[in-house]
């Protein structure tokens, strides 16, 4: 297959209804035959091997690793936490004795036990707050991000819209600074790329960049899956003004001078992906 037949094939998936979700959810809900506690442990070293021997652990002691996450080290850091839940249905130990035998380690330096708030529900209650990039983060679920954006658009008709797309512009012309400084260049495809990453990692949306002219201050972008045009699905028209605005905002800076940006396509209106037209008035 060639690399552009690769490339519609890949951008086929990404518009696709099926896509592959990750659950980050620090919150357990478990069935009636399951008893589930959670670990919050704090390591005082890494090293190679360290998850096998976790491993070994738990089938020695006849529990279940259920869900293990781990914090993200800073550069050149050699600690690390992690947040785990385990069933412990069937262990050959108490939660206590499981707790001694963890601390006995040398790669441990703190462990708490996490007990369920409710019947079959147990959550991570020792780590907050929440970081990506040295940057404190707070998530919405669908059903609250929907409410705001669709409250605002009920409330105050076009006026809300306008609303919608100035909080991105902001947004955008604020946030090129710093993806400038993460790509460590001016390129254009450099801060595309970072652009991904950090919208992908968020849950915002994929990002592609099409095109630029940078002399004649043009550029295609498409974004797939937005979180926001998801929201508008049975739309007639293109939805986005918070994302719309937030590229308006981004390319604004990039361009140093005033952009429009125009949706061409929307998944609100069933097309595969939204992508917007990019020009300098």
């Amino acid at each position: 297959m060639d690399s552009l037949a690769l490339k519609k094939k890949e951008n086929d998936e990404l518009g696709s209804e099926i896509y592959n979700p990750l659950d980050i959810g620090r919150i357990f809900i478990s069935s009636k035959d399951e008893k589930i506690i959670g670990l919050a442990v704090e390591s005082s070293e890494i090293y190679k091997g360290i998850l096998h021997e976790l491993s070994e652990i738990a089938d020695e002691i006849g529990v279940i690793i259920r869900f293990i996450q781990f914090s993200m080290p800073k550069p050149g850091e050699k600690t690390a936490k992690g947040i785990a839940f385990i069933d412990i249905s069937n262990a050959k130990v108490s939660p206590r004795r499981a707790l001694e035998i963890l601390k006995s380690k040398k790669y441990v330096k703190k462990v708490t036990l996490i007990r369920p708030f409710l019947d079959g529900m147990v959550s991570d209650n020792y780590f907050f707050p929440l970081v990506i990039l040295n940057e404190r983060v707070a998530i919405f679920r669908r059903s609250v991000y929907g409410a705001l954006f669709e409250g605002v658009r009920r409330q105050f008709g076009s006026a809300g819209e306008a609303f919608l797309y100035y909080q991105g512009f902001g947004i955008g012309f604020k946030i090129f600074d710093e993806y400038a400084k993460l790509a460590g260049s001016m390129d254009a495809e450099k801060i595309a790329k970072v652009a991904r990453a950090v919208n992908m990692t968020l849950g915002w949306g994929i990002i592609e960049l099409v095109d630029i002219d940078v002399e004649s201050k043009t550029a295609i972008a498409r974004i797939y899956q937005s979180f926001e045009c998801e929201l508008g699905k049975g739309s007639d028209k293109p939805y986005s003004q918070f994302y719309r605005g937030a590229t308006a905002g981004l390319f604004t800076k990039f361009f140093g001078k005033e952009v429009e940006v125009e949706e061409v396509k929307c998944i609100a209106k069933g097309d595969p992906y939204c992508e917007f037209f990019i020009k300098a008035k």
